[in-house]
């Protein structure tokens, strides 16, 4: 049942529908109107040119905008309709009032300046890669009065974050994308009801649609009459909506101010190898204490609010004074689907660490189908003599990726990036590390979904030694891990004629 409902509220059940639905349309035409065809006809030219025109003259991606041809030249109906509708999200005026309370309430008042400063003067290269992660982020600052923690499994992560629930005194904020039934929700669980008998505020916001069939609803339900904060994100309706196809991926934990966690970790037995799903699931995330928690504090507001919670009258401040600087600098940061006023500011950060580094460049995601800019960006760092090298999963949990990842192999091959597949099976972590320097860790995936429709959060950090732990933890993983030849990358027929397919539309789904 779980199963049947995320495939028949996918993108791609709703797109093969409205195909069958165009073919049946054009089928009655044929055979009730053929006498007004040509009436018809050039209606359709005149009504097809016009939103060419416009989709032409539209800020996008070029690979967004010839997806968006193809769907509008060959559904000359339907094809509009999905355009008009889709194409680009609108706010109502509720919307713009509460993104207006977001920026002017959330945002830092100093925007981390003297941080920013401090690092410029020693570093210029790492505080331009922070200002213009910042500029994108109009709520995120830079912070250097924090320690940073590496996780290499989502087992660490776990019994961490557990560790640091347990000593909650004022408030517990959880963000996640999925929340299911199992063994990591039920200690987590267990902790939020004590918590909560205790005078603990507790605040979860779940994804409506990555959550679907598989909440722990009573749950849920007991936290909530018990006084907790429940909010589902992008509450599945049965009304037609843009919002449907832009959801939370964010994943986000904070305690009180003073420590926040965030990486690929969902809330699932998977994710900490209780429930083996495609082999072994390696995963990682970070815990940040210090003043850079509040960066998430402000991330976690801002979705709060915009799932429609009241914002507190004052921001919760740290209970705890900040904790002494470990050396580093660090910038959380999150993005979203225009017409947020965050935008693609995670693709901007990938972008620019790619286009800087100048000796290694390391990246582990789920799945590599990336666009135009970013396999040109990689090119070219390879070409310049940078060591690019990329984990993949060994194991896939979705075939259909796999094949749009193992397509985009050859290109990069043939350049000099070394491309490995993680072997002993589906390796979920979001990592990029760039000349030992500079990491962002978070919940960005190299893929259209991520960069351009989800709500995504990471943290950029700089010159700690955190950096060279998932640097040397991606070593590692290396190891355990197949490097692919450019003949093993050659695709099947079978997969040709599919990538084809799916490479047109994939900037959409």
């Amino acid at each position: 049942m779980k199963r049947f409902l995320r495939i028949i509220t996918s993108n791609i059940t709703v797109s093969f529908l409205f195909i069958v639905m165009e073919l049946f349309l054009l089928g009655l035409f044929i055979y009730y109107a053929s006498s007004y065809y040509y009436i018809v006809y050039i209606s359709s030219v005149v009504v097809n040119a016009l939103v060419i025109v416009n989709l032409m003259n539209r800020e996008a991606n070029p690979e967004f905008k010839i997806s968006w041809l193809v769907v509008v030249i060959f559904l000359p109906f339907f094809g509009t309709i999905l355009y008009l509708i889709f194409y680009k999200r609108r706010l109502t005026n509720k919307e713009k009032v509460l993104w207006g309370r977001i920026e002017s309430e959330l945002s830092a008042n100093d925007r981390g300046l003297e941080a920013l400063s401090e690092l410029g003067a020693t570093y210029p290269h790492g505080a331009a890669e922070a200002l213009s992660i910042m500029k994108d982020d109009g709520t995120s600052a830079l912070y250097n009065k924090s320690r940073i923690n590496y996780f290499p499994s989502g087992e660490e992560y776990y019994e961490s974050l557990l560790r640091d629930l347990a000593e909650a005194k004022c408030y517990i904020m959880l963000e996640y994308f999925i929340i299911a039934e199992g063994a990591m929700w039920d200690g987590i669980y267990k902790i939020l009801s004590e918590k909560l008998t205790l005078g603990v505020t507790v605040m979860i916001i779940y994804d409506d649609v990555g959550s679907m069939g598989l909440l722990p609803k009573g749950d849920l339900k007991h936290l909530s009459d018990m006084g907790a904060f429940v909010l589902p994100f992008g509450r599945v309706t049965p009304r037609i909506s843009p919002a449907h196809n832009n959801r939370d991926h964010r994943k986000i934990g904070v305690i009180d101010g003073t420590v926040a966690y965030t990486g690929g970790v969902n809330i699932a037995d998977e994710y900490i190898n209780e429930k083996k799903r495609f082999g072994h699931w390696k995963d990682g995330g970070v815990r940040l204490s210090g003043d850079g928690a509040m960066g998430f504090v402000r991330m976690f507001l801002s979705s709060f609010v915009f799932c429609g919670g009241a914002l507190p009258g004052k921001l919760p401040e740290a209970i705890d004074p900040p904790i002494m600087s470990d050396g580093g600098y660090y910038l959380p940061f999150c993005d979203g689907p225009l017409p947020t006023p965050t935008a693609y500011g995670g693709k901007c950060a990938i972008m620019n660490l790619i286009n800087s580094s100048a000796e290694t460049l390391y990246i582990t995601t789920p799945y590599l189908v990336i666009d135009y800019s970013i396999t040109e960006a990689l090119l070219a760092a390879a070409k310049r003599g940078v060591d690019v090298r990329i984990i993949t999963p060994g194991i896939p949990d979705k075939k259909t990726v796999k094949i749009m990842t193992k397509s985009s192999y050859r290109y990069l091959i043939d350049a000099g990036v070394e491309i490995y597949e993680y072997t002993p099976g589906f390796i979920h972590e979001k990592l990029l590390v760039s000349d030992g320097k500079y990491a962002v860790v978070g919940t960005i995936n190299f893929d259209y979904r991520s960069l351009v429709h989800h709500y995504e959060n990471a943290v950029f950090m700089a010159y700690t030694d955190t950096v060279k732990k998932a640097h040397d933890g991606f070593i590692k993983n290396v190891a355990e891990s197949c490097r692919i030849e450019r003949s093993a990358a050659r695709l099947s027929l079978v997969e040709k004629i599919f990538k084809i397919g799916i490479r047109v539309f994939a900037p959409l789904l």
